[in-house]
């Protein structure tokens, strides 16, 4: 029985030595944990005010940025330094030397240059040279110091480098161009064929044009030479022509729709009846002047066609004529339709014959087609060209 007894408390000591010996080491942990929990806050937070000795003596690695050095704090005893005021700007007086000769001494380098740059500027506009002016000194001009020398005002040496008696030459080159008008000369022919009174321009004078380009030197302004470097005709000059009718008809004289000169110069242009109806005024003279053409009665609004293939050269109003519509043929031959409503056509227009080309101004009464037939000038019968046919005489 004893030895049975003994076996089971070596098997099986008592549970409740077990348990106490869990807990004593539990709390001893915990106490630990919360102490070294105390310990690292405080060195934390004395961290935060100054660095540990570990990181003062710490020599620093070569990626580590380099801290600022710490600014020593002032102390009663110590008084920082005062800073220095600073210096005026210090100038060393300058000669203005011209081909080896001073001539004037001022305050300063910057001084010296400005008043030689002055001096050019005041040439230039002395002369009221041009944009394309160029302008350049003559004389060689050195800048030296001169800190033994007396020297003037900025105002005493500009008065004298721009006076007469300046050592300064500046020599200016510029270039104008001038047009000038080249006269032409009218021819007055007197005419037999036309009426007294009646003057005709064959062709319209006009000047011409010459170019020419003028090259001037200037020495500080004063004008020294001028030369033609270029000259050209921009525009020849075109000689009038005109003739003055001297032909007296006598009183009572007829005019018949074959009256007039022949019109050779168009009459391969086969000239055709510009429109249909009755002439009521002839070409020749009229009411103590002269008709440069055929009056062909019409109803307002009427058609008007182009009597030959041409170019139309002028389309306006004009004085008794009303709107007019000129147009330019071959061998110097043009059509003129007048007393016209509106017009279809414009200026530079190549027309057809037939072409419609405008209508007919007016009233019941007074509505009517005024047709001329010009070469160079010279108006002629139409009615010595035109197909018959249509036309009522």
């Amino acid at each position: 029985m004893e030895e049975r007894e003994d076996v089971k408390r070596i098997e099986a000591p008592p549970k409740r030595s077990l348990v106490w010996l869990e807990v004593t080491a539990f709390i001893l942990l915990l106490a630990l944990l919360t102490a070294g929990l105390v310990y690292f806050g405080r060195q934390k937070g004395a961290g935060s005010d100054r660095p540990s000795e570990a990181a003062a003596t710490a020599e620093p690695s070569e990626t580590s940025e380099p801290t600022a050095a710490p600014v020593p704090e002032v102390t009663p005893e110590q008084t920082p330094e005062p800073t220095p005021e600073p210096t005026a700007q210090t100038y060393s007086k300058t000669a203005i030397v011209v081909t080896g000769k001073k001539a004037v001494v001022v305050a300063s380098r910057e001084a010296a240059e400005e008043l030689v740059n002055n001096a050019a500027l005041y040439f230039k506009d002395l002369a009221g040279l041009p944009d394309n002016a160029v302008t350049a000194l003559a004389v060689k001009v050195e800048y030296a110091d001169a800190p033994d020398d007396d020297a003037v005002s900025y105002d005493t040496a500009f008065a004298y480098l721009t006076g007469s008696t300046t050592p300064l030459v500046f020599i200016s080159r510029a270039s104008y161009v001038e047009d000038t008008p080249i006269p032409h000369n009218d021819k007055i022919i007197t005419d037999h064929y036309l009426p007294k009174g009646i003057r005709v321009v064959k062709l319209y004078g006009r000047d011409g044009i010459e170019r020419k380009t003028y090259s001037v030197i200037y020495r500080n302004g004063v004008q020294q030479s001028v030369s033609v470097s270029d000259a050209f005709v921009v525009m020849e000059p075109v000689d009038g022509d005109i003739r003055v009718g001297i032909r007296v008809f006598p009183e009572g004289f007829t005019v018949s729709p074959a009256y007039g000169s022949s019109p050779i110069g168009a009459y391969e242009l086969g000239i055709r009846v510009p429109m249909h109806g009755k002439v009521t005024t002839l070409y020749g003279p009229y009411d103590g002047g002269f008709h440069h053409g055929i009056d062909i009665a019409a109803a307002p609004g009427a058609q008007v066609r182009a009597s030959a293939r041409g170019k139309v050269v002028s389309v306006m109003e004009r004085g008794g004529y009303g709107l007019l519509i000129e147009i330019e043929h071959e061998n110097g031959v043009t059509t003129r339709y007048a007393e016209l409503k509106e017009s279809f056509v414009s200026i530079g227009q190549r027309v057809e014959a037939g072409e419609i080309i405008g209508t007919i101004a007016g009233d019941e009464f007074t509505a009517h087609l005024h047709f001329e037939l010009r070469i160079w000038g010279t108006a002629y019968n139409p009615l010595k060209l035109m197909t018959i046919a249509g036309i009522e005489g």
